[in-house]
């Protein structure tokens, strides 16, 4: 059903002919998109068979059946009969009458455009989808990371939580999966072709989305990316915030220390920031001088004081952090 408002610029009825056509549509559950012609010139009126200001057709014929033979063409301001007088508008029992007529020499033009199901100005409260799978998509990202987060949040809160980093880590493959399976589908959202499938008018057409829409999709897939590569810079980003300048060795006796050597096998870490995580916390140990911690190697290896620190202090900062310890030596 192709519906056309033909106007020329300054007719004050146009808008309320635009919106009386669009409100009856509705009404009648017919979802058509309203074309407005403008008609700059008298060629251009006399070409298109313009009849005033506003002339409205629906499924090519004119709305009052009585001007459909007119041959009044012009840049003029058009009146219609409306209860024995002269309106600026047709009634809105004519334009009812022209739309079921127009559905009686077409029936399908009624179902083939059903509303469609992306938002539009007439269905305001249907959400995006596009927008819908792109927070989505950002949501999984973050959790497919948080083996990484938790373990630098841990550090900075003092809060731990057993075996939670694990639990994600383990998690982490479908949680990328989820992750870039929603942001398909948002891309397809936004990106697909506009349907137009209801003859020459055009009716049902779907709008693409909007500049904005999709320049918030790209800006979550960077955020996306960034989240789910996480792990691989994690380290660096656990150095910066956890980084201590002294350590509780600086509080310990003077003098040359007695130090001793401790290797201890981790198991749970999952990124390098596990390992600063750990490294940071038995750091604070009072008496340890140097602590590395390998998340390549699961071990950390640990020189202390004789006498301020010991092995099982150590392993006890290794589990306070969240991870266990599997031996010593």
């Amino acid at each position: 059903m192709k519906v056309e408002v033909f106007y020329f610029e300054g007719c004050p009825n146009h808008g309320p002919a635009v919106q009386r056509v669009k409100e009856i549509l509705k009404e009648e559950g017919v979802a058509a998109q309203v074309i407005e012609v403008n008609v700059p010139d008298q060629a251009t009126a006399l070409a298109l068979g313009f009849l005033g200001s506003p002339t409205i057709r629906i499924g090519g014929l004119d709305v009052e059946p009585s001007a459909r033979s007119s041959q009044n063409f012009g840049m003029s301001c058009r009146t219609y009969w409306d209860s024995g007088k002269r309106e600026g508008l047709p009634s809105r029992g004519v334009i009812r009458a022209a739309i079921k007529e127009a559905l009686a020499r077409d029936p399908d033009a009624k179902d083939c455009c059903q509303a469609p199901s992306r938002p539009t100005a007439d269905n305001p409260d249907k959400p995006d989808r596009s927008s819908l799978f792109m927070t989505s998509s950002v949501v999984a990202a973050i959790l497919a990371s948080f083996c990484c987060i938790l373990p630098i949040v841990f550090a900075l809160t003092g809060f731990t939580v057993i075996g939670a980093s694990a639990l994600f880590a383990e998690w982490r493959p479908y949680l990328l999966a989820a992750t870039f399976g929603l942001l398909g589908f948002g891309f397809y959202f936004a990106y697909r072709p506009a349907r137009s499938n209801c003859g020459p008018g055009g009716v049902g057409t779907m709008p693409a989305p909007k500049r904005s829409g999709r320049l918030m999709l790209w800006l979550a897939t960077a955020a996306v990316v960034i989240f789910a590569a996480f792990p691989y810079f994690s380290g660096t980003v656990a150095e910066l915030l956890l980084s201590q300048s002294d350590s509780a060795a600086a509080q310990t006796s003077q003098g040359p220390p007695n130090l001793q050597h401790a290797s201890i096998a981790i198991e749970g870490m999952d990124c390098a920031a596990c390992a600063t995580a750990i490294e940071n916390k038995l750091k604070a140990v009072p008496g340890v001088r140097e602590a590395k911690v390998s998340f390549e190697q699961g071990t950390a290896e640990v020189d202390y004081e004789t006498g301020a620190a010991s092995v099982e202090q150590l392993e006890k900062a290794v589990q306070e952090a969240g991870y266990r310890v599997l031996s010593k030596s």
